[in-house]
């Protein structure tokens, strides 16, 4: 194995049946070094392993043979994430968020390109927004529990690690800038 696949070969095998050293001699049988993630993830699929699993597998595959990188989404993005729990539901987290960004129009050295878009469900509030670089924030803010809410940001489409961890510093800072209510 030339990378670490982010699992341990204890939980893969558990799961699978199969320890990292079985699943990487069966995918390289199969030339899944040189096939698309969804390939490897067919592949795994018809060994009879689950949904969930199958992506861990063809996940840690690739890792394994330098096709991707921790943190890499199959498109050769990344994305950051941060959260915080607040006092309060989710409609009184939201106005903390909104009013922590309001005028800003630079987040992690980047411009937006539009104003952000707001939506929400009865369980969910969502804000959106789309930066010049080409990268994409959401905000997503549910109940936690009583009394309680949380803000998750997820920061998608960086170019690279050391964007993903810019990005992920950037937004704990914004979160632990909020005040509690």
């Amino acid at each position: 194995m030339t990378e670490d696949p982010g699992l341990s070969d204890e939980a893969v095998r558990a799961a699978t049946g199969r320890s990292w050293q079985e699943w990487k001699a069966f995918l390289d049988a199969g030339g899944a070094a040189d096939l698309s993630h969804a390939k490897i993830v067919e592949m795994v699929s018809e060994a009879g392993i689950g949904r969930w699993w199958r992506q861990m597998v063809a996940v840690g595959y690739e890792r394994m043979v330098g096709k991707r990188a921790p943190g890499q989404a199959c498109n050769g993005s990344f994305s950051a994430n941060a959260s915080r729990t607040l006092t309060g539901d989710k409609d009184q987290a939201l106005a903390l968020w909104c009013a922590a960004v309001e005028g800003l129009e630079e987040f992690n050295d980047a411009l937006a390109t539009a104003a952000p878009r707001q939506s929400q469900t009865e369980t969910w509030r969502y804000w959106r927004l789309d930066l010049e670089d080409g990268s994409k924030v959401s905000v997503v803010i549910s109940d936690k529990s009583a009394g309680k809410a949380t803000i998750a940001i997820g920061h998608d489409k960086l170019l690279d690690a050391a964007a993903k961890t810019k990005a992920t510093l950037y937004w704990k800072s914004v979160l632990a800038r909020l005040p509690q209510i």
